[in-house]
């Protein structure tokens, strides 16, 4: 009895502390605004060659996404989340010190792409475990992962609103900003408190056999995964979603000093931009009532277009305030798509799993997305080389458009269909080992009402 209030005491602290640590580490602070005016007038590297880092950023993530779960399993997840935010202040650290050139950024990003792996994968699961299982436990997941969001947002928002008028004074000040706020971030990490739940003790079987066993619950894992089509179709949206996603901000960045923008004055934009992910971030739950089966269709046709609208307006330069305040508006409503998207995507992948299971399902996740954050970096560095940023996103919003219409049709009948409508292989995952069996039961989905069947196409 006292061990089962230590763990609910645990449990209380850790989901008080989580919204504090995500204000802190779920981004980096004081860098986006500028990193791509640092990494091209400071590191004096090309456009392209941007995009060409950033692309490997993302296959860094791909080859060690699989060796995520073993050291996550070996470690634990909360002193692998310190290991996660201890990596990626190394990263920003190595960007300040080394001398610009495309290899040093690429040595920069594996150190970033190795510690953001680790993070992402434990954070989910973190914040998963220390919510009590009960109807509304999805909604709880997403009410406080967002209340961590919006903290984020408005110190995104109030640290981007310096962050131009100190990168004019000295351009380093911004960066090494942001790495002292990484190093805030580990030091909250250590204040996650642990806990274990105490079971019967069992005789200790040869090594051999607990490998092997491990390695055939790994391959029922992936093989569910693989079966699942509500999942896989999910995962699949994720893929193309993150990769219109992850190269946003260099083509933002890009696209205002191609149409004439004051480097003074980015950090103000960018302020406004954090502000908009704030306020739709904060209105997550309103998203997910008001559009149920499609809000997934309005975010991703939604960023689409606006990719469209920014290419033209930044090729046309009919007017230079209407082309800002037009292109502006574009990335405003992305901003406020990626807020809510971030949240409630995470939400949905808890239908289907459970502390079991999860680290694979987020570990395969984040190794889709990844692979279509490498894909559209190096299309986009290749397509660089051959004309204007402004074509460009013009290119990516037309080319995402037909991508998310096909996708989009093809989850149709995968996901968001009545419970007795799913193949028994699309919900249930089963673990069988030795002498117990572990049968895990995907949700189909709870409302906030308890009701089942919530439609996430």
């Amino acid at each position: 009895m006292i061990e089962e209030e230590k763990i609910i005491k645990a449990k209380e602290r850790n989901r008080k502390i989580f919204p504090i640590y995500k204000m802190f580490s779920w981004d980096l602070l004081f860098y986006y605004t500028i990193s791509f005016l640092f990494l091209s007038q400071v590191k004096e590297l090309s456009v392209s060659d941007i995009f060409l880092g950033d692309a490997f950023y993302a296959i860094f993530k791909i080859i060690f996404q699989p060796l995520a779960p073993i050291v996550i399993n070996s470690l634990g997840k909360r002193k692998s989340t310190i290991l996660g935010n201890i990596l990626v202040a190394s990263s920003i650290l190595l960007m300040i010190l080394l001398e610009g050139s495309v290899k040093n950024l690429i040595i920069a990003n594996l150190f970033m792409a190795i510690g953001f792996i680790i993070k992402n994968i434990c954070e989910a699961c973190i914040l998963k475990e220390n919510i009590e299982d009960d109807k509304n436990k999805n909604h709880n997941f997403s009410k406080i992962d967002s209340k961590g969001s919006v903290y984020y947002y408005i110190f995104d928002a109030i640290s981007s609103a310096a962050t131009g008028f100190l990168f004019v004074i000295n351009p380093y000040i911004p960066m090494y900003l942001c790495f002292i706020f990484c190093i805030i971030a580990t030091l909250i990490s250590f204040k996650f408190e642990h806990y274990e739940v105490k079971k019967e003790k069992q005789e200790r079987e040869p090594l051999l056999e607990v490998l092997a066993k491990k390695i055939s619950l790994s391959k029922k894992e992936y093989a569910f995964i693989l079966k699942s089509r509500r999942l896989h179709s999910l995962i699949l949206f994720m893929c193309l979603f993150n990769a219109i996603l992850y190269i946003r901000s260099t083509i933002a960045s890009s696209i205002f000093v191609d149409i004439g923008i004051p480097n003074k004055y980015f950090g103000v934009i960018g302020a406004v931009l954090a502000l908009a992910s704030t306020i739709a971030t904060s209105k997550q739950n309103f998203f997910h009532k008001k559009l149920r089966n499609k809000v997934l269709t309005f975010f991703s046709l939604g960023y689409s277009v606006a990719y469209i609208t920014i290419g033209i307006m930044a090729i046309l330069k009919i007017n230079y305030v209407l082309t800002v305040t037009i292109v502006l508006l574009m990335m405003i409503l992305q901003k406020a798509i990626k807020g809510p998207y971030n949240t409630l995507i995470k939400r949905y992948l808890n239908s289907f799993s459970n502390n079991s299971i999860s680290v694979r399902i987020y570990s395969t996740a984040n190794l889709m997305e990844d692979i279509g954050a490498m894909i559209s970096s190096f299309s986009v560095s290749l397509l660089l080389k051959q004309t204007t940023t402004p074509y460009a996103s013009l290119i990516i919003g037309i080319v995402s458009l037909i991508l998310f219409i096909v996708v989009l049709d093809y989850m149709k009948t995968r996901i968001g269909l009545k419970p007795e409508e799913y193949r028994k292989q699309d919900i249930q995952f089963n673990a069988k080992e030795k002498e117990e069996v572990n049968v895990i039961q995907i949700a189909v989905g709870l409302d906030e009402r308890g009701k089942t069947n919530v439609r996430i196409y």
